[in-house]
C-alpha cells in the first residue's frame, strides 16, 4: 500500500464517523444532496457496514463510483446483494450489483456520473472539458482501476 492510499484511509477513519453523524442529524441538508450511507452485510464477515459515499440518482437507480485502493465494493462481487440507503434521512432498501473491469458500459455509467457530480472526477484523476464533460483520454486512462455499485431501488 503506498503513503497515498495509507494517508487516505487514515483520513477516512476521521472522517466517515463525522460524516455518519451530520448525515443522520438535522444538519444533514448540507451533505445529503450527494452523500448517502450505504449499510451492507460483508461478504466473509456478515458484520454490517455503514459507509459514506458519494452517489448520484436516477430515479430508482443510486450509483456510487469508486476505485480499487478501497475495500467496501468487494462485498458486491457476488451479484446481487441486499442494501439499504439513507438518503436525506429516509431509508431505502435495494439490490447491489457490481460494475468492475474497464468496458464501454462502465465508462458510460461513470462519466453520466460524473456529469451529474463533477466535483468527484478530481478524486479519481479524470480531467473535465469547459463543458464538465469527462475527457475520453482521461476516461480511458482511469478505466482500469474505477468500479461502480449500481443499487436498484425496492
Amino acid at each position: 500500500m503506498s503513503v497515498a492510499t495509507t494517508t487516505q484511509h487514515g483520513l477516512y477513519r476521521v472522517l466517515n464517523p463525522v460524516m455518519k453523524t451530520v448525515l443522520r442529524s438535522p444538519l444533514h441538508r448540507m451533505a445529503s444532496r450527494t452523500i448517502a450511507l450505504l449499510r451492507f452485510c460483508g461478504r466473509a464477515s456478515g458484520r454490517e457496514f455503514v459507509t459514506p459515499l458519494s452517489y448520484v440518482r436516477d430515479d430508482q437507480i443510486v450509483w456510487f463510483l469508486s476505485d480499487h485502493s478501497t475495500n467496501w465494493w468487494k462485498n458486491f462481487r457476488e451479484g446481487d446483494v441486499p442494501v439499504s440507503i439513507e438518503i436525506a434521512r429516509k431509508t431505502v432498501n435495494g439490490t447491489a450489483r457490481l460494475w468492475d473491469g474497464d468496458t464501454d458500459e462502465l465508462r458510460e455509467h461513470v462519466s453520466r456520473y460524473l456529469c451529474a457530480l463533477p466535483r468527484d472526477a478530481k478524486v479519481y484523476g479524470i480531467k473535465l472539458d469547459q463543458n464538465k464533460v469527462p475527457i475520453e483520454v482521461s476516461l480511458v486512462k482511469a478505466a482500469s482501476t474505477l468500479v461502480m455499485v449500481q443499487v436498484e431501488l425496492e
